[in-house]
């Protein structure tokens, strides 16, 4: 029964679907968490034993995080007796492409229909679904949620009306925040509303039109400042996300090519295959850059896997560095970091490519 349980790859919908089984427990926080524990479980046994590999292992925990979500929504409806949902969740960052790994927040935003009259009432519904989800409870809490992507930030309103959001990305936006909007899908709540809000993003982040390549020394130089902020002083060759070669190039160039060709591609490595496939990466330059990112995200995930914590950053003292080499697959930590080391410098070589007008 066991072996079932674990051979078996579950979307959002099945998961949800036994999330609902719950609906009359008491503490609903209790049962969101008790739940949540189990599946992660679950998911992260597939993935050590082999039954599943890095990506399907990120959909499904991206899965776990979508139903959560969903169910969340369902049950502050509940409370409320409200039978239609009266926003749309969307998924940002890793969740908007189904990249969660252990420890990943949850970027989302809520959207609201542009006919949307009782504003307050509705940042009341995003607070306790927020609430749900992350308060400390006995059995601690399910995610970290950070809805700080929305327009104006922290300043701006946790739920606005779509028309708000439109006026916002088409006049105030700043560049990376069009970026970022690249990455947005629809996740729960009003899914009527969520795709004509996708709909919008792709028209808005085509940049096929544009001539002026200006944008993409803007976004070089947002890679370089979060290199140059993000990165502990003396420690690049351990920031395996922030430092040069990092994660972050890859995903930058993922990001900038769907913004180029008028891609809607989420997800980072799709995104990579897309290019590869349609010529606007060499087929070289392409392999090498999906291979080398798939083994920093499988070191990621190792590194991650003993905290469930968000950690970007290798281990500075040496016990630690090596037993995350040890589990890496390495004989020794020096080995581990030559490895790590070469595939960044190749993840680097193919960045510069992208971006040699820019630098």
């Amino acid at each position: 029964m066991l072996s079932g349980r674990l051979r078996r790859r579950k979307n959002a919908q099945e998961t949800l679907t036994e999330l609902r089984h719950g609906s009359r427990d008491a503490d609903q926080k209790l049962w969101l968490r008790k739940y949540y524990q189990a599946e992660l479980m679950r998911i992260g046994l597939r993935e050590i034993i082999g039954l599943a590999d890095l990506e399907q292992h990120e959909e499904e925990l991206s899965a776990l995080a979508e139903a959560c979500l969903q169910y969340a929504l369902e049950v502050v409806m509940r409370k409320r007796r409200q039978k239609n949902p009266p926003l749309v969740i969307v998924g940002l960052g890793k969740l908007g492409g189904r990249e969660l790994n252990y420890g990943s927040d949850l970027d989302i935003t809520f959207v609201a229909p542009g006919n949307a009259r009782d504003l307050p009432k509705l940042q009341q519904v995003a607070v306790d679904i927020i609430d749900l989800l992350t308060a400390s409870t006995e059995l601690g809490s399910a995610f970290q949620i950070d809805a700080r992507l929305r327009p104006d930030g922290e300043k701006g309103l946790l739920v606005n009306t779509f028309k708000a959001y439109e006026d916002y990305y088409r006049h105030r936006a700043q560049l990376w925040e069009l970026q970022a909007l690249s990455r947005a899908r629809a996740i729960a709540g009003n899914m009527p509303l969520g795709h004509e809000f996708e709909h919008f993003v792709s028209r808005l982040t085509n940049f096929k039109s544009k001539s002026n390549p200006a944008w993409k020394t803007e976004i070089a130089k947002m890679r370089l400042r979060i290199e140059k902020e993000r990165t502990p002083r003396g420690q690049d060759a351990l920031a395996i996300k922030t430092g040069a070669g990092g994660l972050i190039d890859a995903e930058f160039i993922a990001q900038t090519l769907c913004l180029e060709h008028g891609w809607r591609e989420p997800n980072t490595l799709r995104a990579l295959e897309r290019a590869r496939k349609e010529g606007a990466l060499p087929e070289r330059d392409a392999k090498t850059l999906i291979e080398n990112y798939r083994s920093l995200r499988r070191v990621e995930a190792i590194l991650r896997r003993w905290s469930y914590e968000g950690e970007t950053l290798l281990p500075t003292e040496p016990a630690p560095f090596y037993r995350v080499s040890v589990r890496c697959g390495f004989d020794s930590p020096e080995a581990f970091r030559d490895a790590l080391a070469t595939s960044r410098q190749k993840i680097r070589a193919v960045y510069n490519k992208v971006f040699a007008q820019q630098r």
